[in-house]
């Protein structure tokens, strides 16, 4: 326990001067008790408690007023309190990819739609950040409890160019609480040009990474998972998606899985000129279960709501500061009304 003004504990030396003060006055009673009464007669006009209940009283009014004490000194503690520790960042596909009009009214709605019924079905202390991805990944929002500021920045995506799931995923993972000094796969780091062979992500190093433990952290993804690009350009797509889902993995990260758009792919028109785009689930699929996420597809409502449900809530018990002062004054209170109490019902009075 700390104490914000400490300076005040000195008053605990009032204790054993209360303590005399009070042991003087109740001398003094019995002495005036005794000088104008009776001997033989004081047992019977003045009732007396025994020397055991005549401490009671006392030692409530003491332990109240050192309680009062303490809390002038506004006293600190940290208990350990259950604390919804969840943290997500949603990453949403901003790709031109996503203008495809399959969905009512088209692929980059709907997935707009998801996200802000996660916002809005979340509880309020869960954790929320906002990433958008097309050609590279963009932070829009820090984790953060603030429902305005996310409900604001889904408003304002607009659709880029291409897609690149595995740089939302890096970005997304680093995004997340505790996760922020860790390296990316080299494999999706552009490559020296003196090295064109880009390295094998699923062959382990020689010296395997210390393990660590992570604060609980997950990934939504919203996307028609067509993924085109990377920042890699040698690697092959389904190999940076590998790379990028053990990356997550690795970081104690679960990948939970939108799927927006309808079998088959649509054709979109952009800038004049029709385009066909793919619907490409298999990918998302797969970023699921390599991470031990889930992968929604249809995103119904029952299906949403007990994602929403699983990933809004994780409660760890966590050391909470928290200012007692008025916890023991209230103590305090109560303590001096039993010590009245019993002064009143031994002595007939209230000192």
């Amino acid at each position: 326990m700390t104490f914000t003004w400490p300076a005040l504990l000195w008053g605990m030396v009032l204790l054993p001067i209360t303590v005399w003060v009070l042991v003087r006055a109740e001398r003094r009673r019995e002495r005036t008790a005794q000088a104008f009464a009776d001997v033989h007669l004081l047992s019977v006009v003045v009732r007396r408690p025994t020397p055991a209940q005549a401490r009671w009283p006392l030692m409530l009014y003491l332990l109240a007023l050192s309680l009062l004490l303490l809390a002038s000194a506004r006293p600190v503690a940290a208990p350990p309190l259950p604390t919804n520790k969840a943290a997500v960042v949603i990453a949403l596909d901003a790709s031109k990819s996503m203008l495809a009009g399959d969905l009512n009214p088209n692929r980059l709605e709907a997935a707009r739609a998801i996200a802000k019924e996660f916002v809005r079905l979340a509880p309020a202390t869960t954790q929320i950040g906002l990433i958008t991805f097309s050609d590279s990944a963009s932070v829009v929002v820090a984790p953060t409890t603030d429902r305005a500021v996310l409900q604001e920045a889904l408003d304002n995506v607009k659709p880029v160019q291409n897609t690149s799931l595995p740089s939302a995923i890096v970005t997304g993972v680093r995004l997340l609480p505790g996760r922020k000094e860790v390296q990316p796969p080299k494999e999706l780091q552009p490559q020296n040009p003196q090295n064109p062979q880009p390295q094998n992500p699923l062959v382990q190093p020689d010296t395997p990474p210390i393990p660590r433990e992570f604060p609980p952290g997950s990934l939504l993804v919203i996307s028609d998972g067509a993924t085109n690009v990377n920042s890699n350009p040698r690697l092959p797509n389904q190999t940076a998606l590998e790379a990028a889902a053990k990356f997550a993995q690795d970081n104690g990260v679960k990948i939970y899985a939108f799927a927006v758009g309808k079998e088959g792919g649509a054709v979109v028109r952009i800038e004049g000129q029709d385009y066909f785009v793919p619907f490409e689930p298999r990918s998302l699929q797969q970023l699921a279960e390599r991470t031990g996420g889930k992968y929604v597809y249809p995103p119904t409502e029952e299906a949403l709501r007990a994602v929403y449900r699983e990933l809004g809530t994780v409660i760890r018990w966590e050391a909470t500061k928290l200012e007692v002062s008025s916890l023991l004054s209230g103590l305090a209170v109560i303590l001096m009304l039993v010590g009245a109490g019993l002064n009143l019902r031994l002595y007939r009075r209230v000192p």
